[in-house]
């Protein structure tokens, strides 16, 4: 089975990514973290093979993304809001003759490679998958191509701790079982933040990362 690992990305503006810890760490530096976040990331998934997909945001043209992450392949997040933009981007992968698809965000710099090798196991036996984060939401969701809902990205209230409970029921309705991942987090607050700097194994799995984060928080 052909699966494809979409990781949506921003283009890393003060003002426009990680605005949440800017207000709390200045919106330079939330930026300059943010690229680190996305650079650690594509590092560790590209040395396990797993070769993303990027979906950028299109607020900055594509040879602006090229010029930071390099050759790979780019589609457009297209959309009116998230729902609207992780389902079409979910869609254009399939259009690319993948056979099921994993999606996810780009904040994640600790995320360990083998938790997506982990949904792309669980996607050959499952029609879903989704990975719950500790704040309500998810911080991955994967279909096999005959499972693709529009359903579970409609009408969410995003951003809420109702969204990954909501997901469950839809599918459910539907009679989608999905494959449950381990539980992680994104980097929305300092407290996040104090817990990757914390994290032993930070160091080696996000080092540039771990280097921005020694300049932020008290040692």
């Amino acid at each position: 089975m052909k699966c494809a690992l979409i990781v949506f990305v921003k283009f890393p503006e003060p003002g426009k990514v990680k605005t949440r810890l800017g207000k709390d760490i200045g919106y330079e530096k939330a930026a300059e973290l943010y690229t680190a976040f996305v650079e650690d990331m594509l590092d560790n998934l590209d040395q396990a093979g797993l070769y993303p997909v990027i979906a950028y945001d299109p607020f900055q043209p594509l040879d602006k993304y090229q010029e930071w992450l390099g050759d790979r392949t780019y589609i457009s997040q297209q959309g009116a809001d998230l729902g609207q933009r992780m389902f079409n981007a979910l869609q254009s992968a399939f259009n690319l003759n993948f056979d099921s698809c994993i999606l996810t965000g780009s904040d994640l710099p600790d995320l360990d490679p083998q938790l997506i090798l982990q949904a792309r196991q669980s996607i050959q036996k499952s029609p879903a998958c989704i990975g719950p984060a500790n704040d309500g939401g998810y911080y991955l969701v994967g279909f096999q191509k005959e499972s693709l809902t529009d359903s579970i990205f409609k009408n969410m209230e995003w951003s809420t701790k109702r969204v990954f409970g909501t997901t469950i029921s839809r599918l459910e309705k539907l009679e989608i079982q999905p494959a449950i991942l381990p539980e992680h987090q994104d980097m929305d607050t300092m407290e996040d933040l104090e817990r990757l700097h914390n994290n032993p194994r930070t160091q080696t799995l996000c080092p540039k990362s771990f280097t921005i984060l020694r300049t932020i928080l008290p040692h």
